[in-house]
């Protein structure tokens, strides 16, 4: 196995460990920014005063959910080879769930 080998199947262990929890995170704090209830009148319609500045955030939260999702397949994760099968279904999971988010964000 050559240093770039190693390098690379090193590399994309690092990534496999920090992914899940990263993913986890993420959509979890979009959920819990898209449901922030002071941007919502009592109808449940969003405050004018705040909708720019909402719909911005949203951006920016479903942006790092699709980097961290690009991140995952530049790793050619999930791999079981690199994770094991249970981590890698674990991580599969987590992806199509984030992969569901951004397209409901696309699609609103």
């Amino acid at each position: 196995m050559t240093q770039k080998t190693n390098i690379e199947n090193t590399t994309r262990q690092q990534i496999a460990v920090f992914l899940p929890r990263a993913i986890e995170l993420a959509v979890r704090s979009y959920h819990k920014f898209m449901m922030t209830e002071e941007d919502f009148d009592k109808d449940g319609n969003i405050q004018e005063r705040n909708f720019a500045e909402h719909h911005k955030s949203a951006k920016i939260a479903i942006s790092h959910i699709e980097l961290l999702i690009k991140l995952a397949k530049w790793a050619d994760l999930p791999d079981q080879k690199i994770i094991g099968e249970e981590n890698a279904a674990h991580l599969k999971s987590l992806m199509s769930i984030a992969e569901a988010e951004i397209e409901a964000y696309d699609g609103e």
